[in-house]
């Protein structure tokens, strides 16, 4: 059964939930187009985000509630995903597919738990996150003000613990998107308008590229807004800060005496990228603002083990969300990984 529907995993990205695979029509929506062709698809939401947080002990008003990073969300949410979907589908390994910060919990994941190595046939990374050092925009700029204000940072830390941190309303996208649609009456980019207002980069919310976004997509750009600035906690955008300012990546730094607990030493520790030993496949954008091509081509790439990387695929004409919510994505990205797993489980299944 799993040669006939082999198993994948979505994991979204950073202030958002896995919702936003399956936020356009069923052919280009990445859920949708993988289920529609006959494999198996989990979506993971990871911890903090709209569709996780129920904590069986804590409500979402205890700060003990919000005390994670992406440490957690890959040693605990993204393992679990994956044994729960190899449990419910009988394979014994399958394909994970991850868009920005989802991308980061698989190489976190594997650095820090090699053994899972064995339960993922190939990684399919979409815009793939290293150290974030060369992002562009007002994400530069957040980072940039969390690393001057680090001293103060690290006593809130310590007296305060973590929060929420994010916003959501559902009224925020339309009336976002009105106000945007009613203001654009010419052909113009999304990203243009709003380069100086969007959080991730100044192509963020472009999800169609040179097309009158206002009129072919208007129905959908209400749903993309609506679906942004998902929560997430404040040690896990300060945990992103901590990565745009150190040359290697390194678990959270939560402060000396946590620190000695989680680590067994005063500063924390860097993840061993050497350990990652499954197939990857890079798909990624010189015009992404928020993964810059430096990262990818100086960084990630070197740190990976020698054969690793088996493929690279770059889409100059992408930003940052279209790798996820693109109506072309299907041609563009899907179809091609569709047809690298069916190699592979023409060779498993022999």
């Amino acid at each position: 059964a799993a040669c006939c529907r082999p198993p994948v995993l979505l994991v979204h990205g950073f202030f958002a939930d896995a919702s936003e695979f399956v936020l356009n029509p069923p052919e280009s929506s990445p859920g949708m187009i993988l289920a529609d062709t006959g494999f198996d698809v989990f979506l993971l939401n990871v911890r903090g985000t709209t569709f996780s947080q129920r904590h069986l002990n804590m409500t979402n008003d205890d700060p003990e509630s919000w005390k994670f990073t992406m440490d957690e969300m890959a040693k605990y949410d993204a393992t679990a995903a994956i044994d729960k979907a190899l449990q419910l589908n009988g394979a014994s390994a399958l394909y994970w597919i991850g868009h920005s910060q989802g991308t980061m919990l698989s190489f976190l994941m594997l650095a820090d738990r090699p053994e899972y190595n064995a339960k993922v046939r190939a990684m399919f990374e979409l815009t793939p996150a290293g150290r974030i050092h060369n992002t562009r925009g007002l994400t530069k700029l957040g980072f940039w003000i969390v690393n001057k204000l680090a001293p103060i940072l690290s006593i809130y830390k310590m007296l305060f613990g973590s929060h929420e941190f994010g916003f959501r309303a559902p009224w925020f996208g339309g009336s976002l998107s009105r106000l945007v649609c009613s203001a654009l009456n010419y052909e113009v980019r999304i990203t243009d308008a709003l380069s100086e207002t969007s959080f991730l980069n100044s192509q963020a919310l472009s999800p169609v590229r040179n097309e009158r976004i206002c009129e072919l997509r208007r129905s959908r750009f209400p749903v993309y807004l609506s679906h942004l600035l998902v929560s997430t906690s404040t040690w896990n955008f300060l945990h992103y800060g901590q990565h745009a300012a150190h040359e290697s990546i390194l678990h959270f730094d939560a402060s000396p005496a946590e620190n000695m607990r989680r680590y067994g030493q005063i500063n924390p520790p860097s993840y061993n990228f050497s350990n990652i030993d499954t197939d990857i496949y890079f798909f990624w954008s010189r015009n992404d603002w928020a993964t810059a091509p430096e990262e990818i081509e100086q960084w990630l790439i070197p740190h990976m083990g020698p054969g690793v990387i088996k493929g690279t695929f770059e889409h100059p004409e992408y930003s940052h969300l279209d790798f996820a919510v693109a109506t072309d994505v299907a041609d563009r990205i899907f179809n091609v990984i569709v047809d690298i797993v069916r190699e592979y489980e023409t060779n498993a299944c022999l």
